[in-house]
Parts: structure tokens; C-alpha cells; sequence
């Protein structure tokens, strides 16, 4: 877009050789012209923009840790991680050649799937008619799995936004999200387990871990919480006093949405200093 000459007089369009201080057109010194009434304007444009900044790190401090509630919800948004890394499942397997148990948690089961799980194995036996419907539930497990971890994200990533107006159907999204997915893994990790026995009996037995079960009660409390928060009108958010040219800013922000400008303001403050 092409610059003009700021005189509202003169309207000169402005080239790449008119490098002057002055307007070629009528002398108007270009940089300095109604300085004053710019420079106000960047100013409370400033003021404005600083006020409506101030207004959401409230939000989001008040959503964290701006009451009692806020704290409980932060925390719990962080519990059922902690029974991630207790046994979510105890394998025994006795093969010939092969005499194995332990409980795995999310640590020993990310390092497997990572290291030691062949998918071009796992894809094969899962093809197979003996096989087929037993792996169907492994990876019904990892999906139920992916679906905790994702759910335990977006709540950390949220976490700020607890008292804005969606943030209980936000919640309530994400919490059922991770109590689903912890019910799938519960259930698909034991289907699997009473498959592999049927398909090798005496060889493998698969249990559901402790650690699975708080998980899923974790994501419960937290569901629980944001029905308490919502019955209660919401976490309450503690607005700090922002001021433009000595103006309220939520007086200035109506204002503005009334059409108005600051200078309107500014003169009706005028007239009342002289009247």
C-alpha cells in the first residue's frame, strides 16, 4: 500500500524518490507532522493492548492457582500420571527354554514398544486365524493407552484455560477421554490375557496391574472436580485494575465497542472539568 502525505490537505502520494524530510507537493514536514496526536494514539494503543494482555494472564493465573479449587484441579491434572509408573500388568510366561515374569509400567512398556516389539511379527501372528483375535485385543491395549497419555497431555497443555466459559465441557471432554481409555485398557489387556491362555495353556498368564485401576480412579476425581467447579458458578478470576490515559479500561473497552473513541472520552471528561 502506497504512503501518503499525512496532511489530510494534500493526499500526495508518496514515491521512492521522494526521500525529503518535506512533502514535494505542499512542504509539510513529513516526520513531524501532528506528532503529538500520533505519538497519543501509539500510546494508547499500548495502554489498550496491555490491558487486554493483563486480562488473560488473569484468566490464566485464577484458572491455576487462583483459589483453593484451582490448586485441587492443577493437582489433579498431574495424578494419574503418578500410577502410570506403578504395574499396569504382570506377565508370567512358561515356555520351554523361556522363564519370565514381572509387572510392567508405562516406562518398561514404552521401552518395548520402542526397542523389542516387532511390528512386522506382531502384524503376521495378528493375521493369522489362530492368533487374529487375540492381537486385536494387544492393540485395542495400545490404543486405550494412547488415548491416556494423549488425554493427560492435552489436560496439562489446558490447564490455563479452567476458567474461561468452555472449560467445562473442555474438561469434562478430556477426563472422559482418559477414563475411557483407561476402561480400554484394562478390559482389551485382559481379553488378551484370557486369549493367550486359551491359545497356550499353562505357558502365559497375563494380569491387569494395580497401577490401571488408579489411574482410572485418578481421571474420575478429576471429573468429579469439574462438576463441583461447574455447581459452583465456576473458578472464580481476580482482575488486576488496568488504566488507559486514566480511564478504566473496561470503561475505554465500552466505549469502544460503542463506537466511541478515547478522544470522545477525553473531551467528556474535559467538559465535565470546566462545567
Amino acid at each position: 500500500m502506497a504512503s501518503l502525505c499525512p496532511n489530510p490537505k494534500c493526499g500526495y502520494k508518496l514515491r521512492l524518490r521522494d526521500f525529503r524530510v518535506n512533502c514535494p507537493a505542499c512542504g509539510t514536514n513529513i516526520l513531524y507532522y501532528n506528532m503529538e496526536a500520533r505519538l497519543t494514539a501509539e500510546a494508547d494503543e499500548m495502554e489498550i493492548q496491555h490491558a487486554k494482555a493483563q486480562r488473560l494472564v488473569d484468566t490464566a493465573k485464577s484458572a491455576c492457582v487462583g483459589s483453593g479449587l484451582a490448586k485441587l484441579r492443577l493437582g489433579l491434572l498431574f495424578l494419574p500420571a503418578a500410577p502410570l509408573f506403578l504395574p499396569l500388568l504382570k506377565m508370567e510366561i512358561n515356555a520351554p527354554f523361556l522363564q519370565k515374569s514381572g509387572s510392567w509400567s508405562i516406562t518398561s512398556i514404552m521401552g518395548y514398544l520402542i526397542d523389542g516389539l516387532d511390528f512386522d511379527v506382531i502384524s503376521g501372528l495378528a493375521g493369522t486365524e489362530v492368533f487374529g483375535a487375540a492381537y486385536g485385543w494387544f492393540f485395542a491395549a495400545l490404543v486405550g493407552l494412547i488415548l491416556v497419555l494423549a488425554a493427560l497431555l492435552a489436560g496439562w497443555l489446558t490447564c490455563f484455560l479452567a476458567a474461561s466459559p468452555k472449560s467445562f465441557a473442555r474438561g469434562v471432554a478430556i477426563s472422559s477421554a482418559g477414563f475411557t481409555g483407561t476402561l480400554l485398557g484394562v478390559v482389551a489387556t485382559e481379553r488378551f490375557g484370557i486369549a493367550m491362555a486359551a491359545l497356550l495353556p499353562g505357558m502365559v498368564r497375563i494380569q491387569v496391574g494395580i497401577g490401571s485401576f488408579i489411574v482410572a480412579v485418578a481421571f474420575a476425581a478429576i471429573f468429579a472436580l469439574d462438576i463441583i467447579i461447574k455447581k459452583r458458578g465456576g473458578l472464580p478470576v481476580r482482575y488486576k485494575q488496568c488504566w488507559i490515559d486514566g480511564f478504566r479500561a473496561e470503561e475505554v473497552q465500552t466505549a469502544l465497542a460503542q463506537g466511541k473513541t478515547l478522544h470522545d472520552l477525553r473531551a467528556a471528561r474535559a467538559a465535565d472539568a470546566n462545567g
